[in-house]
């Protein structure tokens, strides 16, 4: 073993053997407690985390004792066999660690790992999650917790931390920490000193339990699919060739920034449209026009109007700011910028309009695209399934006797069953595919280079399978239904065509009894 680790066990031997003398001398017990103290201390440091986790019990049951005495010393010796144990062949350990987390296989579900002795936390949770495409186990024990999530690659492990952050608890959070493995807290209390230890200690999200399938989904999908974010599209408006060139350079490094190059202010309209940016950076100073000129006919378009400018200036003067701020500035930075700042500028500022775009093209509960953005990408993809000549579905998706799920069993329940559809549109379509809310409980899926024959057997399949799915408490279970009219192009070579055809083959599956999908192939619109 290291020389620490050897040095403070002799010290935890010494004092142990001390204390089975004189038991009843409270110094020797504060001396056993002060070595347990210093060994899980470096063995959480030196990643020895078997070893931190045998020690913990032992510090616990000191730290809780009101009065030790020779009554407590035959709890104490059951518990030093497993750190001798964890202690054989520490530098073995060390070898190995930091592990790598395991790969999950392709076709298994991520997983969820849940670390709690108590078994009513999360209750019959299991066959929940495995039919939103999750796998949850449960663990006991610390180090089996640890050793699934590493072996697992799981995606989040759930930490009971109702008894508080004690020593073990607190090893094995750092352990999470370091092998780089996100980590929910959860408890009974919502109490804002443990959520502070949680934030404090790393904690991606913090729960009151009890656990519930609804309130986990939202915090682990992110975690178990997360999605690709496309790099921030900045613009730059410079007539200095030299100063294009700089920024070239300096945001070069960044694989999450795609830069546009402009000099020509005359054509900023033109760009904006085609290059679509998340940011436009511009020059106050330019020949023939100001940037402050430039940024007044970019917000007289409505479309433009909220994509954030912000001024490229060598302008001290606080007159001359005032006046950019005023036409439309979100920020002003003064030349020379220094990349790590125009970097963070240009991120941050990315980020809050991609935000801001989200809350305008997304439905607030679903998070799918809403009915406006929707039809605007279908008219989108009928555009270009006709320039590549490729063909495209359109399928009306409607859940069955929803308002029947709401009377039953609440309007609460009914907005379950909307998310569970959603979440299972979401995760079984391609990426080239668009699924939308298009209004209460219809979807919209747009289906991008997909045959009929392809486009029905994919629609049947999610039918059969949300079917089979399972809603409601322990207490009161069902199952739920769609059902779907699909249409296509070039079957029906334009948008209202397209449209109405999925309507009518919508309506067509409700008379025909519901539960099934219906495909209108009329003769070209």
């Amino acid at each position: 073993m290291s020389s620490d680790i050897e040095v403070i066990w002799t010290d935890l031997a010494q004092a142990w053997s001390d204390l089975r003398v004189q038991p009843d001398d409270a110094s020797r017990w504060a001396s056993l407690m002060m070595s347990c103290d210093q060994l899980i201390a470096v063995a959480a440091e030196q990643g020895l985390t078997s070893t931190a986790i045998a020690v913990a019990p032992l510090l616990t049951r000191l730290e809780t004792m009101t009065k030790p005495g020779p009554a407590d010393l035959a709890a104490i010796e059951t518990l030093l066999p497993a750190i001798e144990a964890a202690l054989e062949h520490p530098l073995q350990e060390l070898a190995v660690s930091p592990r790598q987390p395991g790969a999950r296989q392709v076709g298994e579900p991520p997983l969820v790992v849940l670390y709690s002795a108590d078994t009513e936390l999360a209750p019959d949770m299991a066959p929940h999650l495995e039919q939103h495409g999750l796998r949850l186990e449960r663990h006991a024990d610390a180090l089996s917790a640890l050793a699934a999530a590493t072996d697992g690659a799981a995606a989040a492990v759930l930490v009971d931390v109702e008894p508080g952050f004690g020593a073990m608890v607190e090893a094995m959070v750092a352990e999470l920490g370091r092998r780089g493995i996100a980590w929910c807290a959860v408890a009974a209390q919502s109490d804002y000193a443990l959520r502070l230890q949680a934030l404090r200690r790393g904690a991606s999200f913090f729960f009151v339990a009890p656990l519930t399938v609804e309130s986990l989904l939202p915090v682990i999908d992110p975690l178990a699919f997360p999605l690709a974010e496309p790099p921030f599209r900045v613009l730059i408006l410079d007539d200095s060739r030299t100063v294009l060139a700089g920024i070239r350079r300096a945001m070069s490094p960044f694989a999450d920034i795609q830069l546009g190059i402009l000099s020509q202010p005359h054509k900023v309209l033109e760009v904006l449209q085609f290059f679509a940016p998340d940011v436009l950076l511009l020059d106050i100073h330019m020949q023939g026009c100001t940037g402050l000129e430039v940024a007044q006919i970019i917000r007289q378009h409505k479309a433009f109007e909220s994509i954030p400018i912000v001024f490229l200036t060598g302008e001290t003067d606080p007159k001359a700011q005032n006046e950019a701020m005023r036409l439309g500035a979100d920020d002003l930075l003064l030349k020379p910028v220094a990349t790590d700042l125009l970097y963070n500028v240009v991120t941050q500022k990315a980020k809050r309009y991609r935000g801001l775009r989200r809350l305008m093209e997304e439905d607030s509960m679903t998070g799918l695209y809403n009915h406006g953005k929707t039809k605007a990408l279908l008219q989108q993809y009928l555009q270009q399934a006709a320039r590549l000549a490729v063909p495209m579905a359109y399928a009306l998706l409607d859940i069955d006797h929803f308002k029947r799920i709401n009377d039953t069993y609440g309007h609460g329940m009914g907005d379950q069953v909307i998310m569970s559809l959603s979440r299972h549109l979401r995760q079984r379509l391609r990426g080239t595919d668009v699924v939308g809310r298009y209004g209460g409980e219809e979807f919209a899926l747009l289906l991008f280079d997909c045959s009929p024959t392809e486009a029905v057997a994919l629609v049947d399949e999610l039918r059969e399978s949300f079917a089979r799915m399972v809603h409601g408490t322990r207490d009161s279970r069902f199952s739920a239904s769609f059902s779907a009219g699909v249409s296509f192009y070039p079957t029906c070579r334009n948008l209202p065509t397209l449209m109405a055809r999925a309507d009518e083959s919508l309506y067509e599956a409700k008379r025909a009894g519901r539960n099934r999908v219906v495909a209108n192939t009329p003769s070209p619109g």
